[in-house]
């Protein structure tokens, strides 16, 4: 089984909460699917809360959001006889068109689950001038897309330590000298 190097963020203000097995299985029955472990391991995780990622845990709206994406794919002769897990669907009203842009986050559950990707279907400006828009559908490792998302919120990349400080300071002296008696050494 893959490791899942999910980058979860203690937020005491925005706790992720995750859902039980048997509300996960009750998702998996209702919806007549069967999630991939990467996916469950998220769910068990930050299911019923994320401080990252939401996703939808309400029945009827999953289902509804299977109808949309398969309306959607069929439209552009997508992923025909693939199965897919829509999870999160998103609605809003781009001003500058006029219209409203959808974005729908997916998982194809045709693929191996050894590398689990999500997929993203969305509406995406491409001409201000003219007006200009189109569907993009494109696909990311699931777990360096939470992770890039997690670290977008929570600037969760590396920070220096007391030991990195203490480290450089010893350092630069000594890197300093090794430059000047190099350079001596050269000239005489």
């Amino acid at each position: 089984m893959r490791n899942n190097n999910f980058r979860f963020v203690d937020d005491p203000k925005n706790q992720n909460v995750g859902l039980s097995v048997k509300e996960i299985q009750f998702l998996q029955k209702e919806l007549n699917l069967k999630f991939p472990e990467t996916f469950i391991f998220y769910l068990q995780n930050a299911g019923k809360n994320s401080n990252v990622f939401s996703v939808e845990k309400d029945v009827g709206k999953l289902k509804e959001y299977q109808h949309l994406l398969r309306q959607e794919l069929d439209k552009e002769d997508l992923l025909k006889d693939e199965e897919l897990f829509c999870f999160k669907y998103d609605k809003e009203y781009e001003t500058h068109i006029g219209i409203d842009f959808e974005s729908f986050y997916f998982l194809n559950l045709s693929e191996s689950n050894e590398e689990l990707k999500i997929y993203l279907l969305h509406d995406r400006i491409t001409n201000l001038d003219w007006l200009g828009y189109t569907r993009e559908l494109y696909k990311e490792d699931f777990i360096q897309f939470i992770n890039k998302w997690t670290e977008i919120k929570y600037n969760t990349s590396k920070k220096l330590t007391i030991i990195d400080i203490i480290f450089m300071i010893i350092l630069v002296p000594i890197l300093i000298v090794c430059f000047i008696y190099e350079w001596i050494r050269s000239k005489f």
